[in-house]
């Protein structure tokens, strides 16, 4: 049995919980569904130990679990008793290859040689990651560092397994995958997300939410009517002929990464879904269309005419997976002012994205960043964007209200997504990357 009760407030004055209860049984699956912003990453932390430690703040309360308040426990003590996947997955890799980041926190437990090595192996082929094993974590996609994030917690196998956002940036077989295994576990899993996923349905047994600091019965909603905007015009992007090629630098074992487009073309204030497996090279694709990434042949046009590498990074906005990639100034303002923007844009902008411009970036939750980070490309004002999994993260109305915004001013949009239901309620052509393939989905 695990009974919590808390409440917290940061130094800055920001109430998060006021008297949130929570009772699971043992063994009992509970997913959390609740906006970002209203403290889910904050729950991780504070169970785990990093806050108040690392983010200050007041907390009273206590979580008992067997009899013992965790709460009282320092963080090394608490690791055998819970383990947490954070929905920022850079934010958790500490070493440079797969294998190091595995076995470090089993030596940490002081377990042998062998078994260490034994429970490597198990949780490398339950997440398909054998083929990574002395891989540099850098060259991974955002699946599958999230796939090795969960890797690392079920090796660790602590009493609690906490889920944050953690079947985001996987794929729908990854999805489904992940919730044969929650459903298979005899642990308590407690598990944060900001928006319904049918494989949710699969996997926990209880859901609740969060509304002033306390919690609270879901009431599911359906997704936001998906009528968007449409402002077609004559700008156009394409690639002929592409080859796009990336060297495991890290393991002279693994083939190069390859992807082959034929062709590829998108008009400006077109909404276009790219679909496929992690790894795939969705990102990759991205990175040459926004001049980050050097294709190995082919060309790539804006407006019928070819252009540099370097020349498309002011004509493609592309919004990382991570959002903490592209923001660096302390707080809102400081970051959409960095664009030369009129204070005039940064109100209007403040009050379209709901933000105060004095709030501080570092202290958002993830998808928060994320809206952040589509207001900041907003402003700069690409004629076409990427967004690379923005709907992770976020809750349905934000991801509905942003693609609007930038359809709403003739932007060409290319949506890489794993959900099934975005891309079914997303307007325009699908295309899916299928054996190393750009093609369109039939």
């Amino acid at each position: 049995m695990a009974e919590l009760d808390i409440s917290f407030r940061y130094d800055s004055g920001e109430e998060v919980f006021s008297s949130f209860s929570l009772s699971m049984e043992k063994g009992e699956h509970v997913l959390i569904l609740s906006p970002p912003g209203s403290g889910k990453s904050t729950l991780a932390r504070i169970l785990t130990g990093s806050a108040p430690k690392y983010r200050r703040g007041s907390l009273s309360g206590s979580f008992i679990v067997d009899g013992v308040d965790v709460l009282g426990l320092d963080i090394p003590e608490r690791m055998r008793l819970i383990g947490r996947v954070s929905q920022d997955t850079d934010e958790m890799m500490l070493f440079s290859s797969v294998h190091e980041e595995l076995s470090f926190p089993l030596e940490n437990m002081g377990l042998g040689r062998a078994e260490r090595e034994e429970r490597i192996d198990g949780v490398l082929s339950l997440f398909g990651l054998e083929r990574y094993r002395d891989v540099s974590t850098s060259e991974l996609s955002g699946g599958e560092k999230r796939r090795l994030m969960l890797a690392v917690l079920f090796a660790i196998d602590p009493g609690i397994y906490i889920l944050d956002e953690s079947f985001d940036e996987l794929s729908p077989a990854w999805r489904k995958r992940l919730a044969s295994l929650v459903k298979g576990l005899d642990r308590t899993v407690i598990a944060l997300g900001s928006h319904e996923l049918a494989e949710y349905a699969e996997a926990f047994g209880r859901t609740v939410t969060i509304k002033e600091g306390r919690a609270a019965g879901y009431v599911g909603e359906p997704l936001p009517a998906s009528s968007f905007p449409v402002r077609m015009n004559d700008r156009s992007l394409e690639a002929e002929a592409l080859i796009i090629e990336r060297d495991h630098r890290s393991s002279g074992d693994l083939p190069s990464f390859m992807l082959s487009v034929l062709s590829f073309s998108i008009r400006g204030g077109e909404c276009v879904t790219l679909l496929g497996e992690n790894g795939t090279g969705k990102s990759s694709f991205s990175r040459v269309l926004s001049g980050l990434l050097k294709e190995r042949s082919g060309r790539v046009l804006f407006d019928g005419k070819e252009v540099s590498w370097r020349e498309r990074r002011h004509r493609v906005a592309y919004l990382m997976q991570n959002p903490y990639e592209e923001l660096f100034l302390p707080t809102v303002g400081d970051e959409l002012r960095s664009t030369k923007a009129s204070e005039e844009e940064v109100s209007e902008v403040c009050r379209l994205f709901s933000f105060d411009p004095d709030e501080y970036v570092q202290e958002m939750s993830y998808g928060r960043a994320k809206l952040l980070q589509a207001a900041l490309f907003y402003l700069l004002d690409r004629p076409f964007a990427i967004f690379d999994e923005l709907d992770s993260a976020l809750s349905s109305d934000d991801f509905v209200a942003v693609v609007s915004a930038y359809l709403g001013k003739g932007v060409g949009l290319l949506v890489i997504t794993h959900d099934l239901r975005v891309s079914e309620m997303l307007p325009g052509r699908k295309l899916s990357i299928r054996e190393g393939v750009l093609c369109e989905c039939q």
